[in-house]
Order: structure tokens, then sequence, then C-alpha cells
């Protein structure tokens, strides 16, 4: 995969009642994208540990969630069907060739969408993060990831892969 393509390193607080609890991202992908993912890492320098992967393999439709400790990524990943990319872009593909649309149904994506949008709620006291797919104005729940480190150890977040570009960063606090 390729590198770092987007790195924000999250204000610190002092008052730990004062911590983060939602991320919005939206951004745009690079045409043909394979994979693309999304880090909460311990460490705004270092991949050494790394609290929450979100991976999305867009031609398999599946995301993949981990995490990374000392270096090494768990051998207890979890990989779901998503379908992030339905082949409902906001572009108007009628006027293309028919081998083009036939090609785009038969692997169930958009060769045409590139636009993504998630939330990812963070849960302290249960240490999970709940992750949903914004679609115009609703939101449609994706997973639910019980951490191994706690939240309060998330330094910074990362997004790599077939990433053009990030429209959309927020964070919310308590």
């Amino acid at each position: 995969m390729s590198d770092v393509k987007f790195l924000m390193v999250l204000p610190t607080n002092p008052d730990e009642s004062d911590r983060m609890t939602k991320l919005v991202i939206q951004g745009s992908l690079l045409q043909e994208p394979q994979q693309f993912s999304i880090n909460f890492v311990n460490s705004p320098s270092c991949t050494d540990n790394i609290t929450y992967h979100f991976k999305v393999m867009i031609p398999l439709q599946t995301i993949v969630e981990n995490y990374k400790s000392d270096g090494e990524w768990s051998a207890s990943h979890q990989e779901k069907y998503l379908n992030i990319f339905d082949g409902k872009s906001e572009i108007d593909n009628s006027s293309m060739p028919s081998i083009t649309n036939g090609i785009d149904a038969a692997l169930n994506y958009s060769s045409t969408e590139t636009a993504f949008s998630l939330i990812f709620q963070l849960d302290y006291e249960n240490s999970t993060i709940d992750v949903y797919q914004v679609r115009g104005q609703g939101r449609n729940f994706v997973t639910k990831y019980e951490t191994l480190f706690s939240l309060s150890e998330i330094q910074s977040i990362q997004v790599w892969g077939d990433v053009k570009k990030i429209n959309q960063f927020s964070l919310n606090y308590d």
C-alpha cells in the first residue's frame, strides 16, 4: 500500500472528560481505486501501535478491521462484506457504452463513484468504535469494533491508500 495520504494529529486535552467522541471524514478516491484505510494511531510519528485499522477493499466489497501492537498486526482481524460503492453514483452514465455498465454491474461497484463519507463514533466506556456510512441526509450502520487499546491512547488519524483528497475532516468533543 502507498504512503500516508493524510495525517491529523489530535489536540491533547488535559481534562479527560473533554475528548473526541466523533470523527467525520469525507474524501474522494483515485480512479479505479483498489483500497484505502483509516488508522487510529497511538503515536503521530510511529505506526507500531494502531488502536483501530479500518480498511476498505473496494473490488472485493470487504472491510478489514484490525489493530497493531508493538509492530505486529493482530492475527484475529475481522472481515465483513460492505458494498460501500453500490453502483449508485451522482454521475449519469446512461450515455456511456453499455459494455461499461455491464462490467460495473457484474463487479457490483461503480468505477465512476469515487467519493466516500464515514462517521466514526467513539464509546470510551465500552472501548468500541461504531462506523457509519453517510448517504445523503442519512447514515447507515457499517460495523462496531471493540478495541484492545484504550481509546484515550489515540493521538492521530492517518488515511492511506487510493485517496485523492480529503474534503472534510471534523472532530466532535464532549
